[in-house]
């Protein structure tokens, strides 16, 4: 039986996010400024079609797999392809406070601003004006600018995504984003969640963060940027 973040798009837009969505049959995507992301029930150039009727034309939306898709050329043009590996944590988490941890605030929608500058510096992913509408987004503020932050993002049952873990480079080596995400992880888990994650492959600076941590990579996969003709 397929692992449910062998899908997690398609997992969390039926499910947990199923509210900042829009799903018709078996594709959907996120609300598109909230998102990029589109998934399907099973992958299939059929789906893709119904997919292609309806993304207006130079619109990009994101989708993952295993096995790459063949993609009509007539239709959609390969932008962004990118090595991923899923990672999750499955144990007690025991060290849930930093030196840092008294540094954290919530972020709200007022700091959307810098949050966009943050994460367009330093790239964690996609991160949209609304990005923050899935909820519990924090920072570390040092002399008024938003040092790091980090927040949750797809949400397939039992599973909760940390997202958008970044530092800005003249913060770097304080300990920032560990003491954030282990702020998000514990709300995660107090809610009876499973943290899970996406990094860059290439990223290994990050991987060894995240090891350390206690995440453990459960599979490699591929996510891909995809420009609709």
């Amino acid at each position: 039986m397929p692992h449910i973040l062998d899908n997690m798009i398609w997992n969390a837009i039926t499910s947990g996010n199923r509210d900042i969505a829009v799903v018709d049959g078996e594709f959907g995507f996120y609300q598109p400024d909230i998102a990029p992301f589109a998934g399907f029930k099973e992958l299939t150039s059929e789906n893709l079609d119904k997919l292609h009727a309806i993304v207006p034309p130079g619109k990009r939306v994101a989708i993952s797999y295993f096995n790459k898709p063949s993609l009509d050329q007539s239709k959609w043009k390969s932008v962004h392809p990118m090595d991923i590996t899923q990672m999750m944590y499955e144990k007690p988490l025991t060290e849930f406070t930093t030196k840092k941890s008294h540094l954290i605030v919530p972020l709200g929608i007022e700091h959307v601003p810098q949050m966009l500058e943050l994460t367009k510096l330093t790239k964690p992913g996609p991160f949209f004006e609304k990005t923050i509408l899935f909820g519990n987004y924090f920072g570390i503020f040092i002399d008024g600018r938003l040092a790091a932050m980090s927040g949750q993002r797809m949400h397939p049952p039992p599973y909760m995504e940390v997202s958008a873990v970044c530092t800005h480079p003249d913060f770097r080596g304080q300990g920032y984003a560990k003491a954030l995400m282990l702020h998000v992880m514990k709300l995660i888990l107090d809610n009876s969640f499973i943290p899970f994650l996406h990094v860059l492959t290439s990223n290994t600076g990050a991987i060894q963060l995240y090891e350390s941590i206690g995440f453990r990579t459960r599979a490699k996969l591929f996510i891909e940027m995809i420009k609709r003709l």
